[in-house]
């Protein structure tokens, strides 16, 4: 499939195809972490809905091929405080760059052009 002219038109020119892969792939990922993160709703005491794993850290499912987690809790919590801020920081470029394509048309790249 060709995905041609301003990026906020491209979502509708993806194929079906991919979006029904892209729902199995999400679904297939958050089946995983709830597995990893949440006690079992049969052991679960009936005042404590959505109960955590005691060892569980939210968003750490163990994927850490290259080692490059901290070992030390406070370097950790400085690394997650920078990745939440840096994804922040893009989530508004992003929405930056959606504002200026809506007003004239134009892309991102199209703008550095000319």
């Amino acid at each position: 499939a060709q995905v041609s002219a301003p990026a906020i038109t491209h979502l509708g020119q993806v194929p079906n195809g991919f979006w029904i892969l892209l729902t199995i792939a999400i679904g297939a990922s958050e089946q995983y972490r709830a597995s990893v993160g949440w006690v079992e709703p049969e052991n679960v005491p009936v005042d404590q809905p959505g109960l955590l794993r005691p060892e569980y850290v939210p968003g750490d499912i163990g994927f850490d091929p290259l080692g490059l987690k901290p070992t030390d809790p406070d370097e950790l919590l400085t690394m997650q405080n920078k990745e939440l801020q840096n994804g922040r920081l893009a989530m508004l470029a992003a929405a930056g760059f959606m504002a200026q394509e809506l007003v004239d048309g134009k892309g991102i790249v199209e703008h550095f052009m000319g």
